[in-house]
């Protein structure tokens, strides 16, 4: 069973550029991982101080070693002290089938 991790966090203000001074090596590090189908972060258009996160993982397995990784742990490290607050909500996703196309519009 796939893994949908979405997760919104608010920073403190006037600290979205140094956030975003090193989010992209979490970003890349992350997407190399073993599991890892897709991680991003988004900025926010209407508020700079907030940040959504989309990650998708092959299995529950992938997730757990992606918060133990050096790259993330030390990613971690750097974001807490400009966050003011965090939520992550995990789902599970079944994949029903591959499309390769767009789908047909009637």
């Amino acid at each position: 069973m796939a893994v949908v991790v979405a997760v919104k966090y608010r920073l403190k203000p006037g600290k979205r550029d140094e956030l975003l001074s090193f989010v992209m090596d979490n970003v890349v590090n992350t997407r190399n991982e073993q599991g890892n189908l897709a991680y991003s972060h988004y900025p926010s258009i209407e508020d700079e101080q907030e940040m959504f996160v989309y990650e998708l993982w092959e299995e529950q397995k992938n997730l757990d070693d992606h918060i133990r990784m050096p790259h993330y742990v030390e990613f971690a490290h750097r974001r807490k002290p400009l966050l003011e607050w965090w939520e992550a909500q995990i789902y599970e996703a079944r994949f029903v089938r591959d499309v390769k196309k767009a789908p047909a519009v009637d």
